[in-house]
């Protein structure tokens, strides 16, 4: 054990600030800075103008129903078309309506009457909920036209498992803690492993642990998993304060999961410098495979939506099975089983890794000691 903290004292008590920066300070600093970013409720209030060329009894129960919709602000009714597209282009309204001329007498009629909808394409987002709103509110009056008796035949009350207050920390906040921390676990592994390799002293760091591999490997890696995990988990916590409350239980689950996908992503990184043996090569590959996993994970859009090797793709990714993990602690106890599931994965993906990772490693590592001192030294026998 000697060894290993001096390996340790060696490779972390260093005046080196660029470490610090990629294994604690940025990743913290960023989940915090998301977290707060997403703490607004869901959008309300979306302001919204509509032009009324045709004055009858369903233009005005259409208008009383948007105005009445907790998403829309029915803020202008424009006198003409070009004022509409005025205040839209001020930015007072996000879209507005326009009631054509015959409304009522084509929909008595049944001959289904469209109502134009003018939106800015210039925000998916906010355009995406207007328009679901208005089309929520004109099926419900379109299906009481003919139930004059009964004012509100039905109405939706919407709640949300897990995030009550509806607000974007749930949604996507959670797991963009999740993506930093994926991304910043597999660009530190490659930062601590490729340090040596750049700075030529690999003799140097082996000297440190008596010779052995299997001892410089751990003194590198467990102190990265041991401060990532504390400092993910603490986010998390910071993160989770907003969401409905996790007992005990599922807080180890929770841990757990983050401790195998750190796991796992260190064993990626490591494959990494291993394959690569090069600082600059391995961070360009964890950038190019972690950036975007995001986008992949299922957390924005369907795994099961996409394609084949997609899927495939997003199967491989640690952060994937961390978003399902994540995902299951909201719905309640009957989803603990679906979430060990998914540690079983991290944990066999952590175990391959490391040790396809670490073979190449281990004969990269004897590469280099050759060109730096011209000796022949045997890496295969540990001497700790």
């Amino acid at each position: 054990m000697a060894s290993f903290f001096a390996a340790v004292k060696k490779i972390y008590f260093t005046p080196n600030i660029v470490l610090w920066l990629v294994i604690f300070i940025l990743p913290v600093a960023t989940s915090v800075f998301m977290v707060n970013l997403f703490s607004a409720q869901l959008l309300q209030h979306i302001p919204i103008g509509i032009l009324k060329e045709d004055n009858s009894f369903l233009t005005d129960k259409l208008e009383k129903s948007l105005r009445g919709n907790p998403v829309l602000d029915v803020s202008i009714e424009c006198l003409s078309f070009s004022e509409c597209e005025s205040k839209m282009v001020t930015g007072e309204i996000n879209g507005f309506l326009v009631f054509p001329k015959g409304l009522e007498k084509k929909a008595l009629r049944l001959e289904t009457p469209v109502t134009p909808l003018y939106m800015s394409g210039q925000n998916y987002l906010t355009h995406s909920f207007a328009t679901k709103e208005i089309r929520s509110v004109f099926s419900h009056v379109g299906s009481t036209l003919f139930t004059h008796s009964i004012k509100e035949p039905i109405t939706v009350s919407i709640h949300s498992l897990g995030n009550e207050k509806g607000n974007y920390q749930g949604f996507l906040g959670l797991g963009l803690i999740s993506a930093i921390f994926h991304l910043a676990s597999i660009l530190s592994t490659v930062y601590l492993f490729s340090l040596p390799f750049r700075d030529r002293r690999i003799r140097e760091y082996f000297t440190s642990v008596n010779g052995s591999k299997f001892m410089l490997w751990a003194s590198t890696l467990f102190p990265l998993i041991v401060i990532q995990s504390f400092a993910m988990i603490g986010v998390y916590i910071y993160g989770q304060r907003f969401l409905a409350p996790l007992n005990s239980h599922q807080f180890l689950i929770l841990s757990s999961g983050i401790v195998a996908t750190l796991l796992a992503c260190s064993g990626i990184g490591i494959f990494f410098v291993g394959v690569t043996g090069n600082m600059r090569m391995a961070t360009s590959a964890s950038g190019v495979i972690a950036g975007p996993a995001f986008a992949f994970a299922g957390a924005t859009f369907p795994i099961m939506a996409m394609p084949f090797l997609v899927r495939c793709f997003a199967f491989l990714l640690p952060l994937t099975h961390l978003i399902k993990i994540q995902s299951a602690m909201l719905l309640g106890a009957y989803a603990k089983s679906s979430a060990w599931d998914s540690i079983e994965v991290l944990l066999l993906m952590a175990l391959f890794w490391h040790l396809l990772g670490g073979m190449i490693l281990f004969k990269r590592w004897g590469n280099a000691i050759k060109k730096e001192t011209g000796e022949p030294i045997n890496l295969w026998g540990d001497t700790a």
